[in-house]
C-alpha cells in the first residue's frame, strides 16, 4: 500500500519535472519557471501535511452534514462526499429503506443541510494493487474518513448560488429527457452538461476501444464550440464585441458549474476567460502563460485537483499542443494538422494513460482524426442547436430530429464496425516508476528531436522504450500463481514463465437475489469487471489461453461473462455434464468464440517444464460440488492443487486414486472455502501441504472458513493464508525457490 502511494506521488513529480524541463527548453523566463515551481512545491507540501493531519475517528458522529454536488442515489444507496459542521470532509453513505424515502431524498439532497447520527468507518483495503483503492480516493478528494449515516433526524434548507446553478443543471437534464428522442438523450446529457450517468456501458466500452471517450466528456472542444456559438450569436444580435466578451466572461464560469465542474471544463473555461480578458484589455498574453496561470488558479482553489486524472490529462494534452505550435504552424493542410494534433495529444498522454488505465487505444490515432472533426462540425453544434430549438421552437426541433436521428444511427453503426476490428487495444500493463520515467523521458526527447525537423527515424525514440516495456513479461523466467481476493468466491491466475501461457481458474462472482424495484442498481457490482479484469490488465494480459470453471456455482463462475466481454479466451474448460446448468446457458452466447472442452480425470497437457493434470471428475454426470474440476499443476517438486468446491467424499476419491502422488503437496487451494464439509483430517494428513490457501470473503454469511476446519489445520501444524485477511496472494517460483507476496 505504501509502495503504491509512493509510486503515485513519484509519477506526479516526474510528470511535473518534465513539464518544467519543457518550459526551460522553450526558453520561458527563469523568474516565471521558478515562481511556478515554488508555488507548486508549497501547495504540494501543504496538501500532504493536511492529509497526514486527518484524525483517526473512533467515536460516533452526531451533527450537521451537507452533501456535495455529485452525490449519487443508486438503488437503495445514497453516497457522496459531504462536509460536517466543523468543516471536515467525509465520504458519507446512507441506506434508503423505502421508495418514498428515496424520492424524498432525491428532492432534498442537493440543497439541504441534514442533522444526522452515524459512525466513522475504516475504508476497505483494495483486493490487489490494480483494483480500486478507497483510501487513496478519500485522500485525493481531501476526505478524512468514511461516515456511515445511521439516521437522519432533521432537514434544513441550504440555498446557495452554486445549489441554484446545480438546480439549473437538473432542469437541463429533465428538459433533455423529456424533449430529446430516447436514442439521443443520454448522449445529449453527456455532451451538453457532462452527465454520463445514463450512457450505456456497452457504448462506453466501444468509445474506450476507439479512444474517443474524451469526446463524451465536457472538455476544451465543448467549451470552445459553446463559446464560439455564443459569441457569434451575440454579434449577430448587433451586440458590440466588447460587451460580447464581457458576457462571455460572465457566462463561462456559470456554464462550467452547470457542466459538472470537471477539471477539463475549468481548464478550458479559465483559459478562454483569460484570452477574452486579454482581448478586452488589448493585452496579448502567450498561450503557455495562460495555461500555467490557469494551473495556479485551479490548484489554489482545489489543491487535490493534481491527483485527478482529468486534471493531468487535460493540462498534459494542452501543454503538448501549445509547445508544439512551431511545428503545427508549418503544416498547411487542415487534415494533416488535425492528425498531428491528435498524434501529439495521444503521445503526450500515453504514459499517464497506461499508469491509470493499463491500456491504450491504438486506433485512436486514426479514429480521432475522423471523429473529432465530425463532433466539432456536426454532432456538438447539432446538440446545442437542438437544445435551443426544443426550448424555443419545438416543432422545428422535431423536424430536425426527423433527419438527425437516423443520421446519428448511421454514425453509431460506423463506430460499431470500426470498434469490432481486432487488435485495437495495446495492453502492456501498469508501468512501475522506473518504466514510467523511461516512457515520459522518451516523449520529452521525441519533442526535442522533432522540433527542428521531423524524421521518420525519430519514431524509434517512442517505439523502442514502449516495445521494451511491453516485452518485460516475456523475459520473466518465473512461474506466477495468483489467488485473487474476490470476496466470497474463487479466482486464480496462472502465468507461465516467459508468458508462454496464461490461465484463469474460476472467475469469482456474486450471488444475485430478487430485490424490491427501488433497490435495483443501475450498474450492479461485478466481480469479473471490477476485480478480475483490472488485475489481468494491470499485469499486461489481454488474452487467456484457457478459462477453467471448476463448476457452475455463482461464486466461481458468475464473473466469467464480463471476462469474455473484455478478453480473448481460446479455450473454456467446464466440468462434464454442466453445460445444461442455468448459469452455463447464460454464459454460452458470450463464450461462443472459445473452444469448449469437458475434461475428465486423466486429461492433461504440458507447457515447457510444467504439467497440468485433471484428477477429477471421473464421470460425465454433474451432480454438485464433488464433480468439480480438480487440477494438479506440477513442475518438478513444485505442485499446486486446485480443488474447486470438492467435499470430503470427493477428497476420499482423490486419495484412493492419487494419494501417493499428492503426498507432500506444495500448495493446496482449500476446497469449498474451508467449509466443514471439506478438508477432512484424512485428506489433510495424507497431503500435508506446505501452504494452504482459503479463498473467502470477509465476514461472509456462511462463516467460511469453518472454525473446526481452521482448528484442524492448526492441530496438524499446517500453514494457512486467507484472502479475506491477506488480500490477493501471489506465489512466484523459479530455480531459487518460492517467493510469497501478499496484498496485506
Amino acid at each position: 500500500m505504501a509502495t503504491y502511494a509512493a509510486h503515485e506521488t513519484a509519477v506526479q513529480l516526474v510528470f511535473m519535472a518534465l513539464l518544467f524541463s519543457l518550459m526551460y527548453w522553450k526558453r520561458e523566463k527563469w523568474t516565471f519557471i521558478v515562481l511556478i515551481l515554488l508555488f507548486g512545491s508549497v501547495v504540494y507540501i501543504v496538501q500532504d501535511l493536511r492529509s497526514e493531519d486527518f484524525t483517526d475517528y473512533s467515536q460516533p458522529y452526531s451533527g450537521e452534514l451537507i452533501f456535495h454536488a455529485g452525490t449519487v442515489i443508486d438503488g437503495d444507496s445514497l453516497r457522496g462526499f459531504a462536509t460536517l459542521q466543523d468543516g471536515t470532509i467525509v465520504y458519507a453513505r446512507f441506506r434508503l429503506t423505502s421508495k418514498e424515502q428515496k424520492l424524498h431524498m432525491e428532492r432534498l439532497v442537493d440543497d439541504s443541510k441534514f442533522l444526522v447520527t452515524g459512525v466513522f468507518e475504516a475504508a476497505s483495503l483494495p483486493s490487489h494493487r490494480y483494483s480500486f483503492n478507497m483510501n487513496h480516493y478519500l485522500r485525493h478528494n481531501g476526505a478524512a474518513s468514511l461516515l456511515k449515516i445511521e439516521s437522519i433526524n432533521g432537514v434544513m434548507e441550504n440555498k446557495t448560488w452554486i445549489n441554484r446553478l446545480l438546480k439549473r443543471r437538473d432542469l437541463f437534464k429533465t428538459h433533455i429527457r423529456e424533449h430529446f428522442p430516447e436514442t439521443l438523450a443520454a448522449e445529449a446529457e453527456a455532451l451538453l452538461i457532462g452527465e454520463r450517468e445514463n450512457m450505456d456501458p456497452e457504448d462506453q466500452r466501444m468509445y474506450q476501444t476507439l479512444g474517443i471517450s474524451h469526446l463524451f466528456a465536457i472538455s476544451g472542444l465543448h467549451v470552445g464550440i459553446a463559446s464560439g456559438l455564443l459569441y457569434v450569436l451575440l454579434i449577430r444580435l448587433h451586440i458590440r464585441k466588447e460587451l460580447a466578451l464581457v458576457i462571455l466572461l460572465l457566462v463561462l464560469p456559470l456554464y462550467a458549474v452547470i457542466a459538472g465542474g470537471a477539471p477539463s471544463v475549468w481548464r478550458a473555461a479559465s483559459m478562454v476567460v483569460v484570452v477574452a480578458s486579454g482581448k478586452l484589455l488589448n493585452i496579448k498574453i502567450p498561450l503557455a502563460n495562460i495555461m500555467l496561470t490557469s494551473i495556479v488558479i485551479f490548484v489554489l482553489w482545489n489543491p487535490y485537483a493534481m491527483y485527478k486524472i482529468g486534471f493531468q490529462l487535460s493540462y498534459g494534452a494542452t501543454f503538448g499542443i501549445i509547445y508544439s505550435m512551431n511545428m503545427l504552424r508549418a503544416i498547411k493542410s487542415p487534415l494533416k494538422a488535425g492528425f498531428v494534433i491528435t498524434f501529439i495529444s495521444q503521445v503526450t498522454l500515453y504514459p499517464l494513460l497506461l499508469f491509470h488505465f493499463y491500456e491504450l487505444s491504438l486506433s485512436a490515432f486514426v479514429v480521432n482524426s475522423l471523429f473529432v472533426p465530425l463532433f466539432t462540425l456536426l454532432i456538438l453544434p447539432a446538440n446545442f442547436l437542438l437544445l435551443f430549438l426544443t426550448a424555443v421552437f419545438p416543432p422545428v426541433a422535431n423536424f430536425v430530429f426527423y433527419f438527425y436521428e437516423p443520421l446519428r444511427e448511421h454514425i453509431d453503426q460506423l463506430m460499431i464496425a470500426v470498434a469490432s476490428l481486432p487488435y485495437q487495444l495495446w495492453v502492456p500493463g501498469k508501468p512501475g516508476i522506473g518504466a514510467f520515467v523511461l516512457l515520459m523521458s522518451s516523449v520529452y526527447l521525441f519533442y526535442c528531436a522533432v522540433e527542428r525537423k521531423f524524421r521518420w527515424w525519430h519514431l524509434l525514440i517512442l517505439f523502442v522504450p514502449a516495445i521494451l516495456f511491453t516485452s518485460l513479461p516475456y523475459m520473466d523466467p518465473r512461474l506466477k500463481v495468483t489467488f485473487l481476493d474476490v470476496g466470497q468466491g474463487d479466482s486464480a491466475v496462472i502465468e507461465m514463465p516467459y508468458r508462454q501461457a496464461v490461465y484463469l481458474v474460476d472467475s469469482g462472482g456474486v450471488l444475485r437475489f430478487e430485490v424490491e424495484t427501488f433497490k435495483e442498481k443501475k450498474r450492479p457490482y461485478e466481480i469479473g469487471r471490477q476485480v478480475v479484469a483490472p488485475y489481468l490488465r494491470g499485469r499486461g494480459i489481454s488474452s487467456l489461453d484457457a478459462m477453467i470453471l471448476s463448476h457452475p456455482d455463482a461464486d466461481h463462475a458468475e464473473g466469467a461473462e464480463e471476462i469474455f466481454e473484455m478478453f480473448s479466451v481460446k479455450e473454456l474448460h467446464l466440468t462434464p455434464g454442466s453445460a445444461s446448468n442455468a448459469l452455463m446457458l447464460e454464459l454460452a452466447p458470450f463464450a461462443a468464440e472459445a473452444k469448449v472442452v469437458f475434461p475428465a480425470a486423466g486429461s492433461n497437457w504440458r507447457v515447457g517444464e510444467t504439467d497440468f493434470i485433471y484428477l477429477s471428475p471421473s464421470e460425465a454426470k454433474y451432480e454438485g460440488n464433488n464433480d468439480s474440476l480438480v487440477l494438479l499443476m506440477k513442475t518438478g517438486d513444485y505442485r499446486i492443487l486446485f480443488t474447486g468446491d470438492l467435499e470430503a467424499e470427493g477428497e476420499k476419491g482423490l486419495l484412493d486414486s492419487y494419494g501417493g502422488e499428492l503426498a507432500g503437496l506444495t500448495v493446496l487451494k482449500v476446497g469449498h472455502h474451508g467449509s466443514k464439509t471439506s478438508s477432512s483430517e484424512e485428506f489433510l494428513t495424507a497431503l500435508a501441504p506446505k501452504l494452504s490457501i482459503f479463498s473467502t470473503g470477509k465476514d461472509n454469511r456462511y462463516g467460511h472458513p469453518s472454525p473446526e476446519v481452521v482448528e484442524r489445520f492448526n492441530e496438524l501444524e499446517l500453514k494457512t493464508l486467507n484472502t479475506a485477511e491477506n488480500g490477493t496472494i501471489t506465489l512466484l517460483y523459479d530455480e531459487n525457490g518460492i517467493q510469497l507476496e501478499k496484498m496485506r
